[in-house]
């Protein structure tokens, strides 16, 4: 997969992220050679994560001299240590990433090794370094103590080398002081999340009734006590602009290249919609801390007239260790594209 596959894929956008554009200081020529690159590390649910993916892809970089087509990625991890992470237990391999196969990673990778928390990747390239496939790393081995409920953590990027740059920005974020989406970062910035330290979450996306006939739906942060999870959703607030002859509710899948269903930590047992409510029933994982699910609600017909902000749906659930929910605000619009006024 090559630097144009990822340009956008699914609500990824590097265009609006970073957009790749080179920092060149003053008085540098821009005939000399320069490599660029963003590093983004999977945000960590504390207890339910053994191993953080860190990919480097959308390389940009082109006429570039022999000497040039060695690039050094040092990345320390050592920031780690002060959340209880021995360094010295970490250990690094490449992977595979987000987008395609695994034929498709790591072709261009020379070197990988790990020391004293510093990982240490040496990438080569041809003289266009946006023809390099993408690198996928994971790094293993963390153990948490003293986590709060969010935690932004910083690894620190860098290169020896003076032709090698690293974007800056981030894209795929939620609101602000939202628990339904955390930003991944461009150059290193990543979120520690303790589930035990955060209620369950409706987590439901906005409808645009113009363009769109369906709804995701995420509940977020459950963390199981009982052998089942039942959760009822009451979405009876769009009774008063349609009908609900025709919804229909599936699971997600949990990435653009496999079926398999979104449910982290459980088993999706039941899901139905009656009479203007959602229900699910998980089985949770043995001996889980964590557990979420994503469905997606179809055939939605509505009618509103002018736009609804920050509505929001009810939700209920039994068999968790947190007895307070929170429901995430949605609007509903009806705004055509540009292109159609």
């Amino acid at each position: 997969m090559k630097r144009r596959d990822l340009i956008a894929v699914g609500s990824l956008s590097l265009i609006a992220a970073g957009s790749g554009c080179m920092d060149l200081s003053e008085g540098e020529s821009q005939d000399e050679p320069r490599v660029s690159m963003p590093v983004t590390a999977d945000n960590i649910r504390v207890g339910f994560d053994t191993e953080q993916v860190i990919e480097i892809f959308d390389l940009a970089g082109s006429q570039l001299p022999e000497e040039n087509q060695e690039h050094t990625v040092r990345i320390d991890v050592t920031p780690l240590e002060q959340y209880g992470v021995n360094t010295e237990d970490l250990s690094v391999e490449t992977t595979q990433g987000r987008y395609g196969s695994t034929e498709a990673y790591n072709n261009n990778v020379d070197t990988l090794d790990i020391t004293d928390g510093i990982i240490d990747l040496v990438i080569r390239t041809s003289e266009d370094a946006s023809d390099a496939d993408p690198i996928a790393l994971k790094l293993t081995g963390y153990q948490f103590t003293d986590v709060e409920a969010v935690t932004e953590v910083q690894y620190d990027v860098q290169s020896p080398d003076d032709h090698v740059e690293f974007r800056q920005g981030s894209f795929h974020g939620g609101k602000s002081g939202s628990k339904c989406g955390f930003a991944l970062s461009l150059d290193g910035e990543f979120t520690l999340v303790n589930p035990q330290l955060l209620p369950p979450t409706l987590c439901p996306n906005s409808i645009n009734t113009y363009r769109e006939t369906q709804q995701d739906l995420y509940v977020e942060w459950l963390t199981p006590e009982a052998d089942e999870v039942v959760i009822e959703i009451d979405i009876s607030l769009l009774e008063e602009y349609g009908t609900i002859e025709g919804f229909t509710i599936e699971p997600l899948s949990k990435s653009r290249n496999s079926d398999e269903p979104m449910v982290w930590g459980a088993t999706l047992e039941n899901l139905a919609i009656d009479d203007w409510t959602i229900s699910m029933k998980l089985v949770p994982d043995s001996g889980t801390n964590y557990a979420s699910v994503g469905v997606q609600l179809s055939g939605i017909n509505l009618n509103i007239g002018d736009p609804l902000r920050d509505v929001s749906y009810d939700m209920t659930i039994e068999g968790d260790a947190d007895e307070t929910v929170e429901t995430e605000s949605f609007d509903i619009v009806d705004d055509p594209p540009d292109n159609d006024h």
